[in-house]
């Protein structure tokens, strides 16, 4: 485990606008759809939860987005695993937040019991997932459970992000859907 996966980064005040986004599968920046990318400008911090598959989308992330933090998933090649780490715990005002790709959760339902294992010691108020493409947002055992969904249009499921919103501590949450 990595230095990073054990400490709590902690942002000021000024994040209000957050991106969460997962399983985008793309090999290229240029091939995420545009309403993804347009959220990515405008965000003032996006979270990528996992199967991102590639350097030139991490790096199209990175170049485009105010500040951004993203772990890895059970699609990245080892060249990408290698370089971010598999969890982050972090803090903005008052909230804590946990982002993970529990590759090893199988598909819906998942159980949020293995998931908290993970964060042992930290008292989360927001776990942010990918890997199930399932886009909903679920409260258990005091904690809301986030994941955006896929980050690409597939057969009859629709890709879609998160939009978390922080407005004077307080906290607004949506899923949006993106129509081909």
């Amino acid at each position: 485990m990595s230095a990073k996966e054990n400490s709590l980064e902690t942002f000021n005040s000024k994040i209000n606008k957050i991106l969460v986004i997962s399983d985008t599968h793309q090999n290229c920046y240029s091939d995420i759809d545009n309403e993804i990318k347009k959220q990515i400008l405008i965000a003032d911090l996006v979270i990528h939860c996992g199967d991102i598959t590639s350097h030139d989308v991490i790096n199209g992330i990175k170049e485009n987005a105010k500040k951004t933090l993203i772990v890895h998933g059970n699609s990245d090649p080892p060249n990408v695993r290698g370089n971010i780490p598999s969890k982050i715990v972090f803090k903005i005002e008052k909230y804590i937040f946990g982002i993970i790709h529990p590759y090893w959760g199988g598909p819906p339902p998942l159980d949020f019991d293995l998931i908290l294992e993970e964060f042992q010691g930290y008292k989360l108020d927001f776990v942010l997932f990918g890997h199930t493409h399932d886009a909903h947002i679920e409260e258990y055992k005091g904690i809301t459970f986030i994941n955006p969904g896929q980050g690409y249009s597939e057969f009859v499921v629709p890709m879609s992000f998160c939009l978390i919103e922080i407005k004077k501590s307080k906290i607004s949450i949506s899923i949006n859907k993106i129509s081909t």
